[in-house]
């Protein structure tokens, strides 16, 4: 009796862990979106992975260094040519994947959208559309950090606009 329990208690944990790897090897949609456009005619992508991440952190805030720390990956992927085809899949990927809108700007022929999702994995996404009949581009950001970190990631330090505005 003792003997089945035990070896029932070894099937659910190997079952759990199992399940668990299972969760954490799924693609993210928008890995799929990355390998359909990247290195095809007519796109530009450019991937900074962990590596670069720690590097870039050089001279940054602390809080910067933080966010950078945890980051697996940011990708960017643009077109001039494809504009609408890169917006849609885009779209279409953070819809499918249930990414929570943040927020979406439509002026005219421009469009721009934010999105975020915490993953399974305890990692959280966030993908950024900007398109307008020009050019399209797709931003994604995944690792381990809070949405309103990202804006940390946009900031371009004074010192750099102050000397900019002198060299001018």
């Amino acid at each position: 009796m003792k003997m089945k329990k035990t070896v029932c208690t070894i099937f659910l944990f190997a079952a759990v862990m199992v399940s668990c790897g299972l969760a954490a090897a799924q693609d993210r949609g928008i890995d799929s979106l990355y390998e359909r456009f990247s290195g095809k005619s007519g796109y530009t992508s450019v991937t900074y992975g962990s590596r670069m991440l720690r590097m870039m952190k050089e001279g940054g805030s602390e809080q910067l260094q933080g966010l950078l720390d945890n980051l697996d990956v940011i990708r960017v992927i643009s077109t001039s040519k494809f504009c609408r085809e890169l917006e849609t899949s885009a779209r279409d990927v953070a819809e499918k994947d249930s990414y929570e809108l943040v927020s979406e700007v439509r002026d005219g022929g421009c469009y721009s959208a934010f999105y975020f999702k915490d993953e399974p994995s305890g990692k959280s996404s966030f993908i950024m559309i900007v398109a307008d009949s020009k050019s399209a581009t797709v931003l994604d950001i995944y690792g381990r950090f809070e949405i309103n970190e990202i804006s940390r990631l946009m900031v371009v330090p004074d010192t750099v606009l102050g000397e900019t505005r002198k060299g001018k």
